[in-house]
């Protein structure tokens, strides 16, 4: 913040009209109490909410693990809706304040201190309510900004968080969930798979309990549907699993985040420029689809290239491919 502030001290003496006016303006604004606690306010809220956002940006995300992260994420906020937690950003806001005078001290600037509207209650209500007409409750700006700033905002994230990570289908989620993660779901659970995705649930049940127990002969801890997949790749128990693997395959497909769709209209933006403008829908389907998947599509023209090679060779109307 220092360096931001003597760079903008020395920027508003420029003799460049739109440098000495953007430099003024942006001083100005910075120069304010209310802005300082609304840095450090957004401080509180970011440094609480970081760690699940980096994970919903992974690629390895699975929807049971992200709700869990949401959830701790929305107790941790919780937890700092309360007068001590203001106070000590307040504390901390006024100390960045009490710098930012010194920064400005010999300079045309000033610090703005918090301030807190005046309240004039109308007189047809108080006359209404029998109060005297003189009468007037004037907040302090601690308790303004106690209510109006660092309740409703820590409540604004509390809410978005909530409605983004709640739905109809939280049911069907915890069900998936309890089956895959938990050695001795609930009978509730596989019911309400079974009757919502049509699958025998008394197969499902035996085959989670010989899942249950493989896991247990094998020592292996809690692991993600992904892991979960793989370890079962691995050991050939598709076959042997059937209805387990597929309940296991649909809670490893949903989406907990649209940041994979999000990233697959970004690459359009690439592939579809102005020498490309006559490609038909199909063949901008297909290369938006080689180059969101370039990871395993590289490996495949790594690894089977000469397979490629020799099935292409043996295909009619070869040139129909190009043209």
């Amino acid at each position: 913040m220092k360096r931001i502030v003597k760079a903008l001290l020395t920027l508003s003496a420029d003799k460049d009209p739109k440098t000495y006016s953007e430099s003024r303006a942006l001083l100005t604004a910075i120069c304010d109490l209310e802005f300082i606690f609304g840095l450090c306010l957004l401080k509180v809220i970011l440094s609480n909410t970081s760690s699940l956002c980096r994970y919903l940006q992974g690629k390895t995300v699975d929807v049971i693990s992200a709700r869990r992260n949401a959830d701790m994420t929305i107790q941790t906020l919780r937890q700092c809706w309360n007068e001590e937690s203001f106070n000590s950003v307040w504390q901390l806001a006024s100390a960045m304040g009490l710098k930012i005078k010194k920064w400005l001290t010999n300079s045309e600037f000033e610090l703005r201190e918090a301030r807190a509207p005046r309240q004039t209650p109308s007189r047809r209500l108080q006359a209404l309510v029998g109060e005297h007409a003189q009468r007037q409750t004037q907040l302090t700006p601690e308790s303004h900004h106690l209510i109006n700033t660092y309740y409703a905002s820590i409540d604004k994230v509390l809410s978005e968080l909530e409605l983004r990570f709640s739905g109809n289908d939280q049911e069907i989620l915890f069900a998936l969930g309890n089956i895959c993660h938990s050695e001795t779901p609930d009978k509730e659970s596989f019911s309400r798979i079974a009757k919502f995705y049509n699958i025998d649930g008394e197969i499902l049940e035996a085959e989670q309990k010989m899942y249950a127990s493989f896991r247990h002969v094998r020592g292996l801890g809690y692991m993600t549907v992904s892991e979960m997949l793989e370890t079962m790749r691995e050991n050939d128990l598709f076959d042997m699993f059937p209805e387990f693997s597929s309940v296991v395959h649909i809670l490893a497909v949903i989406p907990a985040t649209s940041c994979s769709a999000e990233r697959s209209f970004s690459a359009l933006r690439r592939l579809k420029t102005y020498l490309r403008s006559t490609v038909g829908q199909q063949r901008v389907s297909n290369i938006a689809l080689i180059n969101i998947e370039r990871a395993y599509a590289n490996s495949v023209v790594n690894n089977d290239m000469d397979r490629i090679i020799d099935i292409f060779g043996r295909r009619n109307g070869r040139d129909s491919y190009f043209f």
